[in-house]
């Protein structure tokens, strides 16, 4: 296994119904401080594209670009999928990702609306993911980042 890899034992079985989450010791526990950087790199590490995430690989990361980052992940069957990483938005009435942290919300990025139905595989990947951000959001610079509301906003896109 690489040291990029993410072990298919590090991947548990969470919330219910075979939820995937991936448990990853915290680079702070291998690591005597982080500093804050504003590169996806921190919020994601140890990930790195081609690094395996239970039974994802990931393809590439993108850094923020227009308030998200993006993951370009691969799944079992070769198919690749987009997931994407936007600011928490505390608004109870906000649509939510398939995966929440304290600070951020992850999206499949699928041009659904919501009215596209998640592929199960690809919705377990985004919580894979989210197991991963938790573990190092309160280390990671988030000015980057915007809520998908904040995103989809036109009058932001005026300014």
């Amino acid at each position: 296994m690489s040291d990029q890899a993410v072990s298919r034992r590090a991947v548990l079985g969470y919330a219910g119904a075979g939820v995937a989450a991936a448990s990853v010791p915290s680079a702070a526990e291998a690591k005597p401080a982080r500093q804050k950087t504003r590169g996806i790199a921190q919020l994601l590490a140890p990930l790195g594209p081609g690094a395996e995430l239970g039974r994802w690989r990931v393809e590439a990361l993108v850094e923020p670009s227009g308030g998200a980052a993006s993951v370009l992940l691969v799944d079992e069957r070769g198919q690749r999928f987009q997931l994407d990483i936007c600011a928490r938005d505390p608004s109870p009435l906000a649509l939510r990702g398939p995966a929440v942290t304290e600070h951020f919300e992850i999206f499949l990025a699928n041009q659904g609306d919501g009215a596209t139905g998640t592929r199960e595989d690809h919705g377990l990947g985004a919580m894979a993911l989210g197991e991963i951000i938790r573990s190092n959001e309160a280390h990671a610079d988030r000015s980057g980042f915007l809520s998908l509301a904040e995103r989809s906003d036109p009058r932001r896109h005026l300014r």
